[in-house]
């Protein structure tokens, strides 16, 4: 049995917002690079997941063992997306130390806590005077949208050490009230719209000002803007006047601001719009398929569309584009709100901005077949408090109704991720893993590479697949240097063909030259990842999830991780990476070379990896897709 405790070292509530901060002891294991703790919030089956930021993790070489500490502000008002928890909100802490997972870990209550609440009383035996606090910085206010932090309710607690758990106590406030200008969903973005004109208007009405201002400043009548000296007179003028006009411009218009002003008044007529919309009935019979990815349909919506398609009875309707800026597109936005509005079901493959722009109807049924397989990454608001990850008063992902996962074993991440109650996520398996199971997919796919690529026929394949680094889609690259191509080509003396995959995120391209351009071939831009699967006989990746499908396929896999402890620190893992890749890890190309070399690939790993995350290896999940869809439909 895993033995490790909690003390709860600060608990306060500041009328909506909860203040946490514990520590866990627990056996060390320098193998454990990345400890994790989860608090579950529970409300009439209701649940919500989100991660408890460690923030201090040391190890006690005296007993052997090691503390995690974990500070966090919840925003309680934020827990559930669109409903009204009014009972009593029951609240535990998980943990996960490597292989170990103990659900609704046992606590005590410092002193200190107690102390600040003097309303609580405990037994003795859950009381803690002793306590190590660590490092307590509770979250920064610029987390929460200050359009959303005024709350309607006030919050207490009291413990429930027996069961692990601790309760919130939600107060209403009959007396908050707001003023009609508040209420109003048009009139505060269009107040602020006129004062964005009116500061356009008065920029150009002091222009001439500036000038003037600018001209006597150069000749020092009125003290410089620039205290440098430049000796050309005419320059003089013009640095100061462009620093006048700078300077206003700067204060006046700041481009969030800028972009805010005029983006907010938009919406709220597109909101306006979608209410008109709304009134008409829903389509009973309508699938709507949408994507901010592609422009045709693809991943798993195809799959599970080529089954139902052929059904007359179904209305189908889609909404596709692969311009970052298409959720941004009038016609997008028009063709969007009407869907959305209309369709009994709707179905995305990928984050879709535009459905944070209005509330889904209670009758249209959202379906997210996410486009990546099993849980590596973490991703969503499994990033709370990181760098690049989102608030905890963003809508994303929290209104679908559906999202399906390969396996049960990561349904709760998936519910994390996108934030979502454990009900919503459904281990249906995922759709395009199905032609894994099919052979005749499998040898079409190999005759049309290998017609393709007749002088590869002799060679073993090796698939270089790493992910991108960066923090999304406009800052995503891969470090080209960190792999030698020409070195790894002659290191493993020619017995493997390389064929390389970079993320599509990755703009950058490895330059072959042309004596390696037969046997070293970029396929970036062209040819299914999951294809080239069926014609690959080991896959070396770092931190891409085709390790997933993969193992489907039972592939002997290598892990290039040079830059791992980077990699945990900014993005981390839902499991410790070194304990859960069904693989060689390796720190450095030589260090590769020479593992492949030694056929040292540690592939034992791969079929207890493809048990625990699939499910289900009957090729027959676009069926039950299919099905959990047509059974949301009115026909």
């Amino acid at each position: 049995m895993f033995d490790c405790k909690m003390i709860i070292n600060k608990m306060n509530i500041e009328k909506n917002k909860l203040n946490l901060s514990v520590s866990i002891s627990c056996p060390f294991d320098i193998d454990v690079t990345s400890p994790k703790a989860k608090i579950i919030f529970e409300c009439n089956g209701k649940t919500r997941r989100l991660p408890f930021l460690v923030t201090n993790y040391f190890r006690q070489k005296q007993s052997d063992s090691c503390i995690i500490v974990c500070t966090y502000s919840f925003f309680l008002d934020e827990i559930y997306y669109n409903y009204n928890c009014n009972d009593d909100i029951k609240v535990r802490i998980d943990f996960y130390y490597g292989d170990n997972e103990v659900i609704g870990i046992p606590f005590t209550v410092s002193t200190n806590v107690l102390t600040e609440n003097s309303n609580i009383e405990l037994d003795e035996k859950y009381i803690e005077y002793e306590c190590f606090d660590g490092v307590t910085v509770f979250s920064d206010e610029s987390e929460f949208d200050n359009d959303r932090k005024k709350s309607k309710n006030s919050y207490s607690f009291d413990f429930d050490c027996e069961n692990n758990q601790f309760i919130i106590h939600q107060i209403p406030e009959n007396k908050y009230n707001e003023s009609f200008i508040k209420k109003s969903v048009v009139i505060i973005p269009l107040i602020r719209f006129i004062f964005f004109i009116l500061r356009i208007v008065l920029s150009v009405v002091l222009l001439p000002y500036f000038i003037i201002d600018g001209f006597l400043a150069a000749l020092d009548i009125l003290p410089r803007r620039k205290t440098q000296l430049i000796d050309s007179l005419a320059k003089n003028i013009f640095v100061q006047i462009k620093v006048n006009v700078s300077s206003f411009m700067k204060t006046s218009f700041k481009r969030d601001l800028f972009f805010e002003n005029i983006r907010r008044p938009i919406y709220e007529l597109a909101r306006i719009y979608y209410k008109f919309l709304s009134k008409k009935p829903i389509v009973k019979n309508q699938i709507a398929f949408m994507s901010g990815r592609r422009d045709e349909i693809g991943g798993n919506p195809e799959y599970v569309y080529n089954l139902i398609k052929d059904r007359k009875d179904i209305e189908f309707k889609f909404l596709m584009f692969s311009d970052p800026a298409g959720h941004r597109r009038i016609k997008n936005v028009i063709k969007f709100l009407k869907l959305y509005a209309t369709s009994k079901v709707v179905i995305v493959d990928d984050y879709f901005r535009l459905l944070n722009l209005v509330t889904k109807r209670e009758d249209v049924k959202l379906f997210q077949l996410w486009h990546a397989c099993g849980a590596f990454k973490t991703f969503g608001f499994t990033r709370l408090g990181k760098k690049g990850g989102p608030k905890q008063t963003d809508p994303n992902h929290r209104m679908y109704d559906y999202a399906i996962v390969s396996s049960q074993e990561i349904a709760k991440h998936y519910a994390e991720g996108f934030g979502l109650s454990d009900e919503n996520v459904v281990a249906t398996g995922i759709p395009r893993t199905d032609i894994f199971m099919d052979e005749e997919y499998a040898n079409k796919v190999r005759t049309s590479f290998y017609e393709r690529y007749p002088q590869l026929k002799n060679k073993k394949i090796l698939l270089f697949a790493p992910t991108f680094r960066g923090n999304g889609q406009m800052s995503a690259f891969y470090p080209i240097d960190a792999f030698d191509i020409e070195k790894a080509y002659e290191g493993l003396g020619g017995e493997y063909a390389i064929l390389i995959k970079l993320h599509p995120f990755c703009k950058e391209r490895f330059e072959i030259p042309n004596q390696y351009s037969d046997v070293i071939i970029d396929m970036s831009e062209e040819d299914e990842l999951n294809d080239l699967l069926f014609v690959t006989d080991l896959l070396v990746t770092d931190y891409s999830s085709v390790i997933f499908e993969a193992s489907l396929l039972n592939i002997p896999m290598m892990f290039y991780a040079f830059d791992l402890y980077d990699y945990i620190a900014s993005r981390d893992f839902y499991y410790d990476f070194e304990g859960f890749v069904p693989g060689k890890i390796v720190f450095s190309e030589n260090e590769l070379i020479n593992c492949i070399n030694a056929k040292d690939f540690e592939s034992e790993k791969v079929n207890g990896f493809k048990n625990k995350f699939f499910d289900d290896l009957d090729g027959k999940s676009s069926k039950r897709v299919a099905d959990l869809i047509l059974k949301n439909l009115d026909i």
